[in-house]
């Protein structure tokens, strides 16, 4: 199945956003990979820790919260690397996150993650839980393409000067 950008073109250029945005993101996601619950999280430059900036699931997964993954392999991989990341199993959800144990409380112990890049830098990230052997590599290739789109909403351009 073929993702279809266009939805999210549209989605873009609607008013109410980022909202509007993060639900076309999570409504494509859910229709082309499913899960239990996405996160869109926007990186802290200085620190490098994620905020969480969108939950298909707010009363596990707050919208607002830090998560302080700054310095761990999982940042060095998908933050400092610019690379996707997939985990299936237990072990891999315990190696890459502090609340591990709260996402594998949820049946999760599948998760892949691809990350807005912008400007050589990761932006944030767009992550997919599930369970256990849910996601295969091919899958983060169209993952790639979607958290792309999630751009605008992370990168907001300098206001225009007024002399």
């Amino acid at each position: 199945m073929q993702i279809n950008l266009e939805t999210l073109f549209i989605a873009q250029t609607k008013p109410g956003q980022p909202t509007v945005l993060f639900h076309a993101v999570e409504q494509i996601c859910k229709a082309r990979f499913g899960f239990q619950f996405l996160t869109i999280l926007q990186t802290l430059p200085d620190t490098k820790d994620v905020l969480r900036i969108h939950s298909s699931s707010p009363e596990d997964y707050l919208v607002g919260a830090l998560k302080p993954m700054g310095g761990t392999p999982w940042a060095k991989i998908v933050i400092d690397g610019t690379r996707s990341w997939l985990g299936n199993s237990r072990e891999e959800v315990l190696w890459a996150f502090p609340d591990a144990e709260l996402i594998l409380s949820k049946g999760c112990e599948a998760c892949a993650c691809a990350p807005v890049i912008w400007n050589g830098q990761t932006r944030g990230i767009l992550s997919l839980n599930a369970a256990r052997d849910s996601y295969c590599v091919d899958d983060l290739a169209e993952m790639s393409q979607i958290s792309q789109m999630l751009l605008p909403a992370l990168v907001s351009p300098p206001s225009p000067s007024t002399s």
